[in-house]
């Protein structure tokens, strides 16, 4: 028997009865459908947080502090009160890392890592020509760090002109105009130092950053904007008080020995990844539920595969018996069952990916808007080639294991016996 007749005869078969066919599709085809869907979500949200993580700081930088580093996450603007701004320099007080600690951790972590002081700082507002002056949490700058654009440039440590990122939602209040006309103007930021006075620190506005899932609300400078920053924040200071840090950068070095050398002596450590983590477990864990379900409607298509081809070996017992008496072997027999339910799986899984691409296409630009996601950078649906590929041949190989238990039964129809048989 030659291949082509073996796939045409498979067809006719598979569509011998064309309603019993169709929901057999259908079954298999919303199992593929949701594999389809929510391997793109999966990839797509990935990719975003990924790209979240980019803007957090450096894969190679642990950040070493006696607090929760999550603080710097929390979208914070208002009004600025003068009178608030003793309150910002007991707040600033909160977690500092004393001269002995600071020396405890360069020691800890040894000579093959930079470890990096950000000094206590106390910004009070920011305002641009005569804007009101609103308040934010200073988000500091964690080498490395990268943001997620509207307009401008990321900042860089070359150069003695303080530079700032600010968040997209912060320029229209400052006066700014829009994100592209924001970029090389000047903020005006007002400093509290240790004695009690406010001086004022003037940057120009490098970049703005869009709306972000994590990180990236608020402002922060370049290396020349946090060392003048840190300069005027410790005008008045005691001399006891220069080697204070609120955090440590350690750069170069195996987070994991960071976190053996210096946890156990009351030290919060963490990276990039490991604030951004529990949001990638979050949606991991979704995902993998819908997965679950997909899966799930799999075995019941599996099911329904074996249930039509057990009903077209018995309404085609008369036929095989023919086919077997004219000298068709055994594994033709076997063979042309098990293209059958490859015809149906195949049809069913390329149909649903075929449907999961143009919703993709067509829904999922809209679709974070449209449910009140306003996260600018994110393609809620992204394909990846090789996952669809695996999704099909998964199909298929589900498809003909559900064909084993009628391909044997036909294959073991004896010609006399097959023959017996009334339709």
């Amino acid at each position: 028997m030659r291949i082509q007749d073996l796939l045409r005869s498979a067809w006719r078969s598979a569509w011998r009865r064309p309603a019993r066919a169709l929901l057999t599709v259908i079954a298999i085809g919303i199992g593929a459908f949701t594999f389809a869907i929510t391997s793109a979500l999966g990839t797509g949200v990935n990719e975003y947080i990924d790209s979240q993580t980019r803007s957090v700081g450096a894969t190679d930088t642990v950040q070493v502090s006696k607090t929760s580093p999550m603080s710097f996450l929390n979208e914070r603007m208002e009004p600025y009160d003068p009178s608030m701004a003793e309150a910002g320099v007991q707040e600033s007080a909160s977690g500092i890392l004393t001269t002995e600690e600071v020396q405890s951790v360069r020691d800890a972590v040894g000579d093959e890592a930079t470890v990096t002081a950000s000094r206590p700082v106390n910004p009070l507002y920011f305002q641009h020509e005569g804007s009101e002056q609103y308040r934010f949490i200073y988000n500091g700058n964690w080498p490395g760090k990268t943001a997620n654009l509207a307009a401008g440039d990321q900042l860089t440590d070359e150069g003695d002109e303080p530079r700032l990122i600010i968040p997209e939602y912060a320029v229209e209040p400052l006066g700014l105009g829009d994100p592209q006309s924001a970029v090389g103007k000047t903020v005006t930021v007002g400093v509290m130092g240790a004695d009690r006075q406010v001086r004022e620190l003037r940057a120009t506005v490098s970049g703005v950053q869009v709306r972000s899932l994590i990180g990236g609300n608020l402002p922060f400078g370049n290396q020349a904007f946090g060392k003048e920053l840190e300069r005027l924040t410790a005008i008045g200071q005691p001399p006891s008080a220069e080697g204070v840090a609120t955090y440590l950068f350690v750069s170069g070095t195996d987070a994991d020995r960071v976190r053996q050398a210096v946890q156990d002596d009351g030290f919060t450590v963490s990276t990039a990844e490991d604030i951004v983590g529990d949001y990638q477990s979050i949606v991991n864990a979704v995902l993998l539920l819908l997965n679950v379900l997909a899966a799930i409607a799999i075995l019941a298509a599996m099911f329904g595969i074996v249930n039509t081809l057990l009903m077209s070996v018995q309404e085609k017992t008369r036929h095989i018996g023919m086919l077997r008496a004219l000298g068709m072997a055994r594994r033709w027999v076997f063979a042309s069952v098990a293209v059958e339910a490859l015809v149906l799986g195949l049809i069913g899984a390329v149909g649903a990916v075929l449907l999961a691409l143009l919703v993709g296409l067509v829904v999922g630009p809209s679709l974070p808007g449209a449910i009140g996601l306003d996260l600018p950078g994110l393609t809620l649906f992204r394909f990846d080639p090789v996952s669809v590929l695996l999704i099909v041949l998964g199909v298929l190989v589900a498809a003909t294991l559900a064909a084993v238990l009628p391909a044997v039964r036909a294959a073991r129809l004896e010609p006399m016996d097959a023959l017996r048989e009334v339709r």
